[in-house]
């Protein structure tokens, strides 16, 4: 079977998964959300997150990362965002 013109690659897939997975994990999104938001916006989201990321990573000491400190700063998470939770 031929190439096909349409249609994503194995590789193009795996790079939309990991987009879709921390936009849904990090930031509430819905997949339908993921699926429908443009490239350019999705792209900004991940790159907006990651500096966030690290400007928290750079104020902390490693010290402070422990399972007590992040739950009296206020950083822990008890359940999963609200979207991601399974009602079974």
């Amino acid at each position: 079977m031929g190439r096909r013109f349409f249609g994503l690659t194995a590789s193009n897939k795996e790079v939309f998964l990991e987009h879709a997975f921390l936009l849904m994990y990090y930031m509430g999104f819905s997949w339908v959300e993921c699926y429908n938001i443009p490239i350019w916006q999705r792209i900004w989201f991940i790159e907006r997150l990651n500096k966030e990321i690290q400007k928290a990573n750079g104020s902390r000491a490693a010290h402070d990362n422990s399972r007590d400190m992040r739950s009296l700063q206020g950083r822990h998470r008890n359940d999963p965002p609200a979207k991601l939770r399974r009602f079974t």
